[in-house]
């Protein structure tokens, strides 16, 4: 049988809980984080009450596009950006709608480069509480042993 690493139940909860526990100890307004596998399929998700689903759905929209591109959403900024000096639109010539440029998605890398899944954040409101702020928080609850892909313009 082939075997594919991937996060687990137990490290999605701990990018989750890490989050939330930030955003709430902060007296943040909600946020919403999404745990995907390699193949951009959720682990575990959550959203934080009173903050509206276009939050978890951009969260969702982040990791899937972490996973799928195999780097960070800066990274994929950073595609976009090149692939727009060329003459091409970007996500709308990616034919998937699922597909977004918006920050705050980490691929998740262990120390042998499999690519394990990605996480993301959605509902931060700038500065000390951006979207970037919350991910780092959360992808340092994983742990050692694991890194990102980032672009250039990460924060």
């Amino acid at each position: 049988m082939l075997k594919r690493k991937t996060l687990t139940l137990e490290e999605a909860m701990r990018v989750i809980n890490a989050v939330i526990d930030h955003a709430k100890k902060s007296n943040h307004i909600g946020i919403a984080t999404v745990i995907v596998n390699p193949h951009g399929e959720i682990i575990a998700s959550a959203k934080m009450d009173g903050r509206s689903p276009r939050f978890y759905k951009a969260a969702h929209r982040k990791a899937y596009s972490a996973a799928k591109f195999e780097r960070d959403t800066s990274a994929i900024i950073d595609l976009h950006a090149a692939s727009e000096a060329e003459g091409r639109k970007g996500p709308h010539d990616w034919n998937d709608s699922m597909l977004s440029t918006l920050p705050g998605g980490y691929l998740v890398v262990d120390e042998e480069e499999n690519i394990l899944g990605a996480v993301s954040v959605a509902g931060g409101t700038g500065g000390e509480f951006s979207d970037w702020n919350f991910i780092k928080i959360g992808f340092a609850a994983l742990g050692d042993g694991y890194h990102h892909r980032p672009g250039m313009g990460e924060h």
